[in-house]
Protein backbone atom coordinates (compact mmCIF):
# COMPACT_ATOMS: atom_id res chain seq x y z
CA UNK A 1 0.00 0.00 0.00
CA UNK A 2 1.83 3.55 -1.23
CA UNK A 3 0.88 6.74 0.01
CA UNK A 4 2.14 10.21 -1.42
CA UNK A 5 2.90 11.77 1.77
CA UNK A 6 5.86 11.44 4.47
CA UNK A 7 5.89 9.04 6.87
CA UNK A 8 8.46 11.02 8.81
CA UNK A 9 10.18 13.99 10.09
CA UNK A 10 14.32 15.07 10.20
CA UNK A 11 15.70 13.27 12.94
CA UNK A 12 16.67 16.59 14.80
CA UNK A 13 13.02 17.55 15.43
CA UNK A 14 12.82 14.99 17.98
CA UNK A 15 9.10 14.09 17.05
CA UNK A 16 7.72 10.44 17.58
CA UNK A 17 8.52 8.46 14.65
CA UNK A 18 6.84 5.23 13.11
CA UNK A 19 4.09 3.83 14.86
CA UNK A 20 4.10 6.45 17.43
CA UNK A 21 3.87 9.92 15.01
CA UNK A 22 1.22 7.73 13.59
CA UNK A 23 -0.68 7.20 16.86
CA UNK A 24 0.17 10.94 18.19
CA UNK A 25 -1.16 12.72 14.99
CA UNK A 26 -4.52 10.78 15.15
CA UNK A 27 -4.85 11.86 18.41
CA UNK A 28 -4.63 15.29 17.88
CA UNK A 29 -5.87 15.75 13.82
CA UNK A 30 -9.75 16.12 13.86
CA UNK A 31 -10.73 15.18 10.39
CA UNK A 32 -14.47 15.68 9.68
CA UNK A 33 -16.56 14.18 6.86
CA UNK A 34 -16.43 17.62 5.04
CA UNK A 35 -13.36 17.88 4.51
CA UNK A 36 -12.74 20.72 7.57
CA UNK A 37 -9.99 20.01 9.83
CA UNK A 38 -7.62 21.30 12.31
CA UNK A 39 -4.30 20.63 10.58
CA UNK A 40 -3.05 24.11 10.82
CA UNK A 41 -3.57 24.99 14.48
CA UNK A 42 -1.82 21.29 15.46
CA UNK A 43 1.67 22.31 13.19
CA UNK A 44 1.15 25.24 15.30
CA UNK A 45 1.10 23.24 18.25
CA UNK A 46 3.93 20.94 16.77
CA UNK A 47 5.93 23.87 16.00
CA UNK A 48 6.17 24.86 19.85
CA UNK A 49 7.14 21.14 20.72
CA UNK A 50 9.92 21.09 18.44
CA UNK A 51 11.14 24.78 19.34
CA UNK A 52 10.79 23.83 22.88
CA UNK A 53 12.98 20.91 22.15
CA UNK A 54 15.41 22.66 19.91
CA UNK A 55 16.31 24.87 22.19
CA UNK A 56 13.51 27.50 21.26
CA UNK A 57 14.69 31.32 19.65
CA UNK A 58 13.57 30.23 16.05
CA UNK A 59 10.34 30.32 13.66
CA UNK A 60 8.64 27.17 12.65
CA UNK A 61 9.62 24.76 11.00
CA UNK A 62 6.23 24.05 9.77
CA UNK A 63 4.96 26.88 7.93
CA UNK A 64 2.31 27.76 5.31
CA UNK A 65 -1.47 28.39 5.50
CA UNK A 66 -5.10 30.05 3.85
CA UNK A 67 -4.43 33.90 3.12
CA UNK A 68 -6.66 35.59 5.68
CA UNK A 69 -6.05 33.33 8.37
CA UNK A 70 -4.26 33.49 11.75
CA UNK A 71 -2.69 30.91 13.64
CA UNK A 72 -0.71 30.86 16.71
CA UNK A 73 2.62 29.98 16.02
CA UNK A 74 2.41 28.90 12.51
CA UNK A 75 3.67 31.76 10.17
CA UNK A 76 1.89 31.73 6.20
CA UNK A 77 5.26 31.59 4.80
CA UNK A 78 8.57 29.89 5.14
CA UNK A 79 11.17 31.38 7.80
CA UNK A 80 13.35 32.68 6.90
CA UNK A 81 16.22 31.94 7.82
CA UNK A 82 14.96 28.51 7.79
CA UNK A 83 15.84 27.53 11.45
CA UNK A 84 19.04 26.23 11.56
CA UNK A 85 18.11 23.79 14.77
CA UNK A 86 16.37 21.88 12.53
CA UNK A 87 16.87 20.33 9.01
CA UNK A 88 14.54 21.26 6.20
CA UNK A 89 13.95 17.82 4.91
CA UNK A 90 15.16 14.00 5.88
CA UNK A 91 18.08 12.41 4.45
CA UNK A 92 15.96 10.94 1.12
CA UNK A 93 14.48 14.73 0.28
CA UNK A 94 18.16 15.92 0.43
CA UNK A 95 19.26 13.10 -1.44
CA UNK A 96 16.48 14.07 -4.31
CA UNK A 97 16.95 17.65 -3.92
CA UNK A 98 17.32 17.86 -7.40
CA UNK A 99 13.89 16.66 -8.59
CA UNK A 100 12.62 19.22 -6.38
CA UNK A 101 10.71 17.52 -4.00
CA UNK A 102 8.96 19.30 -1.22
CA UNK A 103 9.92 20.36 2.68
CA UNK A 104 7.77 18.04 4.87
CA UNK A 105 7.44 20.94 6.78
CA UNK A 106 5.41 23.18 4.03
CA UNK A 107 1.44 23.13 4.84
CA UNK A 108 0.12 25.23 1.98
CA UNK A 109 0.81 26.70 -1.77
CA UNK A 110 1.65 24.39 -4.77
CA UNK A 111 3.30 21.35 -4.20
CA UNK A 112 2.94 21.03 -0.65
CA UNK A 113 3.39 17.78 1.04
CA UNK A 114 2.96 18.91 4.48
CA UNK A 115 -0.59 18.81 5.32
CA UNK A 116 -1.13 15.03 3.20
CA UNK A 117 0.99 13.64 6.22
CA UNK A 118 -0.99 15.50 9.05
CA UNK A 119 -4.12 14.08 8.00
CA UNK A 120 -2.25 10.88 6.17
CA UNK A 121 -0.91 9.21 9.19
CA UNK A 122 -4.06 9.40 11.29
CA UNK A 123 -5.42 7.00 8.18
CA UNK A 124 -2.36 5.04 8.42
CA UNK A 125 -2.92 4.31 12.31
CA UNK A 126 -6.51 3.63 11.37
CA UNK A 127 -5.21 1.01 8.72
CA UNK A 128 -2.45 -0.53 11.25
CA UNK A 129 -5.08 -0.92 14.58
CA UNK A 130 -7.52 -2.62 12.22
CA UNK A 131 -8.53 -5.44 13.64
CA UNK A 132 -8.62 -7.19 9.94
CA UNK A 133 -5.43 -6.01 8.57
CA UNK A 134 -3.12 -5.52 11.94
CA UNK A 135 -1.60 -8.98 12.14
CA UNK A 136 0.20 -8.48 8.96
CA UNK A 137 0.61 -4.70 8.57
CA UNK A 138 3.87 -3.34 8.93
CA UNK A 139 5.37 0.05 8.51
CA UNK A 140 8.13 0.51 5.73
CA UNK A 141 10.88 0.57 6.65
CA UNK A 142 11.00 1.07 10.83
CA UNK A 143 8.55 -2.66 10.87
CA UNK A 144 10.54 -4.21 7.96
CA UNK A 145 14.03 -3.58 8.73
CA UNK A 146 13.89 -2.82 4.65
CA UNK A 147 13.02 -5.98 3.17
CA UNK A 148 14.47 -8.48 5.20
CA UNK A 149 11.62 -9.40 7.59
CA UNK A 150 8.59 -9.10 4.75
CA UNK A 151 6.91 -12.02 4.62
CA UNK A 152 4.19 -13.65 1.79
CA UNK A 153 1.67 -12.53 3.98
CA UNK A 154 2.66 -8.69 4.87
CA UNK A 155 1.04 -6.31 3.99
CA UNK A 156 3.39 -3.74 3.82
CA UNK A 157 2.43 0.52 4.23
CA UNK A 158 5.26 2.52 2.61
CA UNK A 159 5.69 5.77 1.76
CA UNK A 160 5.58 6.80 -2.24
CA UNK A 161 6.82 9.61 -4.76
CA UNK A 162 5.00 9.39 -7.69
CA UNK A 163 7.06 11.75 -9.14
CA UNK A 164 9.79 9.50 -9.24
CA UNK A 165 7.67 7.30 -12.00
CA UNK A 166 7.54 8.57 -15.63
CA UNK A 167 4.25 9.34 -16.83
CA UNK A 168 4.75 10.65 -19.81
CA UNK A 169 2.98 7.55 -21.91
CA UNK A 170 -0.29 8.06 -19.70
CA UNK A 171 -3.26 9.15 -21.46
CA UNK A 172 -4.80 10.87 -18.86
CA UNK A 173 -4.97 14.47 -18.45
CA UNK A 174 -4.12 15.39 -15.12
CA UNK A 175 -1.31 15.45 -14.19
CA UNK A 176 -2.17 13.29 -10.53
CA UNK A 177 -3.72 10.85 -12.43
CA UNK A 178 -0.79 10.30 -14.70
CA UNK A 179 1.68 9.87 -11.97
CA UNK A 180 -0.89 7.32 -9.95
CA UNK A 181 -1.18 5.49 -12.90
CA UNK A 182 2.30 5.12 -13.74
CA UNK A 183 2.98 4.37 -10.32
CA UNK A 184 0.19 1.76 -10.59
CA UNK A 185 1.90 0.47 -13.59
CA UNK A 186 5.40 0.40 -12.80
CA UNK A 187 4.47 -1.20 -9.10
CA UNK A 188 2.73 -4.25 -11.17
CA UNK A 189 4.51 -4.82 -14.55
CA UNK A 190 7.62 -4.70 -12.58
CA UNK A 191 7.86 -6.63 -9.43
CA UNK A 192 11.39 -7.59 -9.03
CA UNK A 193 12.12 -3.47 -9.38
CA UNK A 194 9.56 -2.86 -6.41
CA UNK A 195 10.85 -5.48 -4.42
CA UNK A 196 14.78 -3.89 -4.88
CA UNK A 197 13.60 -0.43 -3.65
CA UNK A 198 12.21 -1.63 -0.72
CA UNK A 199 16.13 -2.94 0.00
CA UNK A 200 18.28 -1.00 2.15
CA UNK A 201 18.80 2.09 0.20
CA UNK A 202 22.18 1.94 -1.24
CA UNK A 203 24.92 4.73 -0.33
CA UNK A 204 23.74 5.13 3.31
CA UNK A 205 26.35 4.72 6.02
CA UNK A 206 25.68 2.36 8.68
CA UNK A 207 24.62 5.51 10.61
CA UNK A 208 22.33 7.24 8.06
CA UNK A 209 20.80 4.13 7.79
CA UNK A 210 19.57 3.46 11.33
CA UNK A 211 18.16 6.90 10.96
CA UNK A 212 16.22 6.42 7.99
CA UNK A 213 15.16 3.11 9.15
CA UNK A 214 13.96 3.88 12.84
CA UNK A 215 13.13 7.87 12.79
CA UNK A 216 12.92 9.38 9.02
CA UNK A 217 11.95 6.98 6.79
CA UNK A 218 12.42 6.71 3.37
CA UNK A 219 10.69 6.61 0.01
CA UNK A 220 9.81 3.42 -2.22
CA UNK A 221 10.43 4.14 -6.14
CA UNK A 222 12.97 4.19 -9.02
CA UNK A 223 15.67 6.36 -9.47
CA UNK A 224 16.64 7.71 -6.00
CA UNK A 225 19.82 8.36 -6.71
CA UNK A 226 22.35 6.57 -4.75
CA UNK A 227 25.75 8.01 -2.52
CA UNK A 228 25.81 10.28 0.19
CA UNK A 229 24.83 13.72 0.65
Amino acid sequence: MGFDFVFGYPADARLPAARALCARLAALITDAPDGANNRFAVAGALNREIQAACGGGFRGPFWGHPPGRRFRHLSPTRPRPFPAAVSDGRLVERRLAARRIQSPWKLFTRASVGSQALVGLPAVHRLLTDSALAPRARLWPFETRWDEAIGADTIVLAEMWPSLVDCRDQPYPIKDACQVAAARDWALDRPRALLRSLARPPGLTDDEERCCREVEGWIVGPNVPAGNV
